[in-house]
């Protein structure tokens, strides 16, 4: 129950904060490096404070990351994740399964998301505001709760 809420609040985290720092910071791409998306979540502090643990960032490697760097990245770690399957939780939880997003999705929402995360107009770009999966939403907060993950 919990393990689920969690999760989601995280990938919420990740999609809310990592596109636009690491288009800032390394121009616009398809797919990032783990280097880079490591770097982000360090400078928007949603790491776990203890250094980079894979299964930590999992999620974040599967949505800015190629499908060979995310293969690579697990491997290293001697991890067995499915690609496939993450980004199809993720996309659950931040567009309730409707799309097979890319980087330029996480962007425009989380831009969108942000401007108007006190309006309920719905001008996001898909008109979710990553609100799909836990109640958290993405205007809200982190869901509730206390501190960080």
């Amino acid at each position: 129950m919990f393990e689920s809420f969690f999760k989601n609040r995280k990938i919420k985290k990740y999609a809310r904060k990592l596109p636009y720092d690491l288009k800032l910071m390394y121009g616009y791409k398809e797919y990032y490096s783990k280097a880079e998306v490591d770097a982000a979540i360090k400078r928007k502090k949603i790491d776990n404070n203890a250094g980079v643990v894979v299964s930590d960032n999992c999620y974040a490697y599967a949505m800015y990351c190629s499908p060979e760097e995310f293969k690579a990245i697990h491997d290293e770690a001697s991890e067995n994740c499915d690609y496939g399957a993450m980004r199809s939780e993720i996309s659950h939880t931040l567009f309730n399964g409707q799309y097979d997003f890319t980087f330029t999705t996480l962007l425009a929402d989380s831009t969108s998301s942000s401007t108007n995360s006190t309006s309920d107009s719905g001008n996001s770009s898909f008109g979710s505001g990553f609100g799909g999966g836990d109640n958290g939403g993405f205007g809200g907060g982190d869901g509730g709760g206390g501190g960080g993950d």
